[in-house]
């Protein structure tokens, strides 16, 4: 499978209905038993791998979009990862909406700068970031 890297592909993950990524294969990495898979660099261990194809020059065209669903952000490189990716994120106050496809700018042990300047704490808000595919 080496001769994918560097090429886009498809890869369907999983049970049927299949998880699909698109994107450049970024490593194939047997002694790990991973492969690395587009800009963002999603790691997919080979035992979800069901099968790889070339991503017709159509399909390549396409531009990223947002992923449907989000995930909540707990760990230091997630925030490290949203701003340096600008990916959307949407902040929660119990079941209040406090900001919605926003931007991080900066982010502390314990607090968190949106792009409109607001600094929220990490302990008392949630944040789920939407990652882009393609």
């Amino acid at each position: 499978m080496k001769h994918w890297v560097g090429r886009p592909v498809i890869m369907y993950c999983g049970e049927e209905p299949y998880t699909i990524m698109k994107g450049v294969l970024r490593k194939w990495d047997p002694a790990a038993s991973v492969a690395v898979i587009g800009h963002q660099e999603i790691t997919v261990p080979f035992r979800d791998i069901v099968f790889i194809k070339a991503l017709a020059p159509k399909e390549r065209a396409l531009a990223p979009t947002l992923h449907a669903v989000g995930y909540v952000m707990r760990e230091r490189q997630q925030f490290d990862n949203a701003i340096y990716f600008k990916s959307a994120v949407t902040v929660w106050k119990g079941d209040q909406l406090i900001a919605y496809n926003t931007t991080i700018t900066s982010h502390t042990k314990g607090s968190v700068t949106l792009k409109d300047g607001q600094n929220l704490l990490k302990g008392s808000h949630v944040f789920v970031v939407r990652s882009l595919r393609g």
